[in-house]
């Protein structure tokens, strides 16, 4: 006969987060829906309240409910935050965000087939928000800061565009390592003015439903930012 040991008290919170958990991800409790109350559950699982509210500090982290003081605990609307967040702490970890080479090289093999899906799968909204992330890097030209925010944003837009959120999971811990790359580029002569009129073409392709143009455009754009920032890299060096 099978003989099990016995279940430290210590593990209940996390035995109790992943019937809850799984309840969830099997729609039993719909995004929205708020959840039974911490007595309630108590009482259906034998357990105390304290178990229950630790489970739910569980839950809260992994982003499937948020805590809602006097009201209660409901299934959150999904989000990739968790996993991007967790993505973004494994790659400075790698130290990745230090070589340029690497990076871009990510770049190409994860953007360069969201610039094909995007032109492929884009609906009438996808194209809105492009054209709204490229309004705000035109109008926003003499300010590195809200012009790299621009930029990023019409890039995770792309993403947006492919309608494959495994692809935007990818790419958002990306955009963190991007914030400062973006940031060199912008200082190199010609830079604004060959980017925004990157941006534009690959809108336009996106629009038209031109996959290869979509793609190819993307792949050049990455080239030029990548030489852009090697050669301020390089300046800023000599200067030193």
């Amino acid at each position: 006969m099978k003989t099990f040991n016995k279940i430290s008290r210590k593990r209940l919170p996390d035995m109790v987060a992943g019937e809850i958990e799984e309840a969830i991800i099997d729609g039993t409790f719909a995004i929205g829906t708020q959840l039974p109350s911490e007595q309630q559950l108590a009482t259906q699982f034998g357990v105390s309240r304290n178990v229950v509210r630790e489970a739910f500090k569980f839950l809260k982290e992994r982003a499937l409910i948020e805590i809602l003081n006097g009201s209660g605990a409901y299934v959150s609307q999904p989000s990739s935050e968790a996993t991007s967040n967790a993505l973004g702490r494994y790659i400075r970890l790698l130290g990745a965000q230090s070589s340029i080479a690497a990076l871009y090289e990510a770049r190409r093999v994860l953007e360069g087939s969201n610039a094909r899906f995007a032109a492929q799968r884009a609906t009438a909204e996808d194209i809105e928000r492009l054209a709204h992330c490229l309004q705000r890097m035109q109008d926003n030209i003499g300010s590195m800061e809200l012009w790299s925010e621009a930029d990023l944003a019409f890039h995770l837009a792309i993403g947006t565009a492919t309608h494959n959120p495994f692809l935007n999971v990818l790419l958002e811990p990306l955009v963190d390592q991007l914030r400062g790359v973006i940031a060199e580029g912008y200082l190199v002569p010609g830079a604004v003015e060959r980017g925004l009129e990157a941006h534009i073409t690959l809108m336009d392709c996106i629009r038209l439903k031109d996959a290869d143009g979509a793609y190819t455009t993307l792949m050049e754009h990455l080239r030029d930012s990548e030489a852009r920032v090697n050669t301020f890299n390089a300046t800023h060096s000599a200067a030193r």
